[in-house]
């Protein structure tokens, strides 16, 4: 199968840009507010908790039957894949409440 030669730079281009951003914030992330703030993903979830409570609580919830969500579910495993290979532990965890939330909207529009 023929892969244009932008294509296959795309990862090493990421990765470049990555190991540039990583530096440029490595004194950040080691001091106490960059370590809050690195934190601050594990609160992601969280703000989806109100349209986890409508899936299972609001009388219409017919806006919400799309794929999105067995697409997002599969879109998070995928994810949380990679981290298992390659992630701290922060992003280990969220990736496997993404996937929790992700379900339970999912299994709202097929229970309701």
């Amino acid at each position: 199968m023929y892969v244009p030669k932008i294509v296959k730079a795309i990862p090493g281009k990421v990765d470049a840009i990555n190991e540039k951003v990583a530096r440029a914030t490595l004194p950040f992330v080691q001091t106490k507010i960059g370590k809050v703030f690195l934190g601050f993903v594990l609160v992601g979830p969280l703000t989806f908790i109100p349209t986890l409570h409508m899936a299972w609580t609001a009388e219409n919830i017919d806006s919400l039957r799309t794929l999105t969500w067995p697409l997002m579910i599969l879109v998070n495993m995928s994810a949380s894949l990679a981290v298992v290979h390659n992630g701290d532990w922060r992003m280990r965890i969220i990736m496997v409440v993404w996937v929790l939330m992700m379900t339970a909207v999912f299994a709202a529009t097929i229970v309701r």
